[in-house]
């Protein structure tokens, strides 16, 4: 995920806040690579949902997309799993 396909990635987020899905489960296990662009279109969207009493989890990532996530911030601020049914049940 980078700059551009940040953008499809922001977008699909924001549909599922006009469908008031507001409990957001992101599976990033296909990911290789994330940029801070897409990286803070997450935290973004775990930030919004929040103010509408939902949360934004993430789970599948590679030691390398932890790692970015640690270095810009991101997962003091995004919840991060393993596996979806732990992301799941801890809503």
């Amino acid at each position: 995920m980078d700059s551009y396909t940040a953008v499809d990635l922001r977008k699909e987020l924001d549909d599922l806040q006009k469908q008031r899905s507001y409990k957001i489960v992101v599976n990033l296990s296909n990911v290789e690579y994330i940029n801070s662009t897409a990286v803070g279109a997450l935290v973004g969207t775990a930030k919004q949902v929040r103010r509408r009493d939902g949360d934004l989890k993430v789970y599948g990532l590679a030691d390398n997309l932890k790692r970015t996530f640690d270095l810009v911030g991101a997962s003091k601020v995004v919840e991060l799993y393993k596996s979806e049914a732990e992301a799941i049940s801890s809503f």
